[in-house]
């Protein structure tokens, strides 16, 4: 089987200034991969390679099985599933809950073509499996924010993809919203074999079904494999340049400064 993602000696360079170096990863169906690393190290700029939204300066980058320069990009981005870091949202603006989660069938269907009963019947159902489909009719604006998360993620969802990517999907929730908003990415990962690929600066965010870890620090990939051999103290200390310890709990795995 043909891994999802794969990238040889991928790079990304801006105005003779390299963003990404040497990045080597392949993504296999199934899997969950978390993309750790400090900030500004080049996690989104990733992912924004797998969605072509930018392009390789070197190397390869293979997504779905076709070389990326191959895709019609509208064609890829719907058979990804996307959550960005900052999804801008005007709360005066007049949509629903349910409004927004349909617009994950535009990618579909087509920008200029309606939606069908077919369209709506999915995403009922996607909402329905996430918790929110009692949410559907009211205003987006008077959700809470990890309400409006799932909202976003059914909208993801609605356009049944091979690959969900989420980029640092809890920012700006409270711990409860971001475990609740965790503990639903987990149960659609293992419910239905669904491959995830997540950004984090936080390890203690991933969860425990979270596979394989690809660390990134100053644009290099500084390791890349099984999560349980990567996620040590020896590792993270190098990853974030200070002296760190690490617990496991129920699952998950939490850093700390150590002070030996």
């Amino acid at each position: 089987m043909k891994p999802l993602v794969k990238m040889q000696g991928a790079g990304v360079s801006f105005r003779h200034k390299t963003i990404l170096e040497g990045i080597d990863l392949a993504v296999e169906p199934g899997q969950f991969w978390g993309i750790a690393g400090p900030n500004g190290s080049g996690k989104t700029t990733l992912v924004r390679l797998i969605t072509g939204f930018l392009s390789a300066s070197a190397g390869s980058v293979q997504v779905l099985g076709r070389d990326i320069g191959r895709w019609r990009l509208h064609e890829l981005r719907r058979r990804i599933g996307y959550l960005p870091q900052h999804v801008s949202f005007d709360e005066g603006f007049p949509i629903s809950a349910g409004e927004l989660v349909l617009t994950g069938r535009t990618g579909v269907r087509g920008l200029l073509r309606g939606y069908t009963d077919e369209d709506r019947r999915i995403c009922r159902e996607v909402a329905g499996e996430l918790g929110i489909g009692h949410l559907l009719g009211g205003p987006l604006g008077t959700l809470s924010g990890g309400e409006r998360q799932l909202a976003q993620l059914a909208r993801a969802l609605a356009q049944q993809p091979e690959l969900l990517i989420l980029d640092e999907p809890n920012n700006n929730l409270d711990p409860r919203a971001a475990d609740r908003f965790m503990e639903v990415i987990e149960r659609l990962h293992l419910g239905h074999n669904l491959t995830v690929i997540m950004i984090t600066h936080e390890i203690s965010a991933l969860p425990p079904s979270c596979s394989h870890v690809a660390l990134i620090r100053d644009g290099a990939l500084a390791g890349a494999g099984p999560s349980g051999e990567l996620l040590t103290a020896e590792t993270l200390s190098e990853l974030y340049g200070l002296r760190l310890s690490v617990q496991k709990s129920a699952g998950r795995h939490y850093i700390m400064r150590s002070e030996e």
